[in-house]
């Protein structure tokens, strides 16, 4: 029965054959709309004080499934400086998996009360999202190094577990305009917390950045290691 670091192994090879294809990649953002970040994954990366969680674009078939559908493969950055090989029981335990959701969202509720600075307004957010689901199919058909991970600030979930009691975290992708260069995008996320009553309407300041570019190539191992 293979592991999940095998799974994460060859799935992270799919997309990486399959990430520059425009035409393929949008049909498999079409199959879904939001993958999920449990509270149980977020407390086991929570236990090694992480400053990122390193999200690794995948394909993969599900159980019972005739075809591939995309998973985000999930490590905390502190994991995901050591050899895979070698810290095998690590990465067993802080690597996560979610698939593509094909359901719709949950019931949204918005607190739409006055925000702090660090936290982007919930139209802002939408609009991100919706840029994407707009123009995404243009967008893929002009790159030519499509996102192998996201690196997500753990800041960010602790936000949303920790303050803002969320019981998970919905993830959507997104097209965010690059400062100070206007109508350039790149591709991004958007994390909503979810709790039993719906969407948390307040989203922490956006920092999550899209690799390649790596500022240190040596810090995703669990990369190279699928790669090599």
């Amino acid at each position: 029965m293979s592991t999940i670091i095998d799974q994460a192994k060859n799935a992270i090879n799919v997309w990486n054959d399959t990430r520059n294809n425009s035409t393929a990649v949008s049909n498999y953002f079409n199959q879904g709309a939001y993958f999920e970040i449990s509270i149980e994954d977020f407390e086991a990366w929570n236990s090694n004080n992480p400053t990122e969680i390193h999200a690794y674009m995948g394909l993969e078939i599900p159980p019972g499934a005739p075809n591939f559908a995309l998973h985000l493969f999930s490590v905390d950055n502190i994991t995901d400086q050591k050899p895979v090989e070698s810290h095998q029981a690590e990465y067993l335990e802080k690597l996560k998996k979610s698939i593509y959701q094909r359901a719709i969202l949950p019931n949204v509720h918005f607190n739409m009360s006055l925000g702090n600075a660090d936290e982007i307004e919930p139209l802002d957010a939408l609009q991100a999202s919706t840029q994407w689901t707009l123009h995404k199919d243009l967008w893929l058909s002009q790159q030519t190094d499509l996102v192998q991970t996201f690196i997500i600030p753990f800041s960010d979930l602790k936000k949303l577990f920790l303050v803002r009691g969320a019981e998970s975290v919905v993830v959507l992708p997104a097209l965010k305009e690059i400062d100070n260069m206007p109508n350039v995008f790149q591709i991004d996320l958007m994390l909503w917390g979810h709790t039993s009553e719906g969407i948390i309407g307040r989203y922490p300041k956006d920092f999550i950045k899209p690799a390649p570019p790596f500022s240190n190539p040596s810090h995703f191992q669990l990369l190279d290691y699928a790669l090599s």
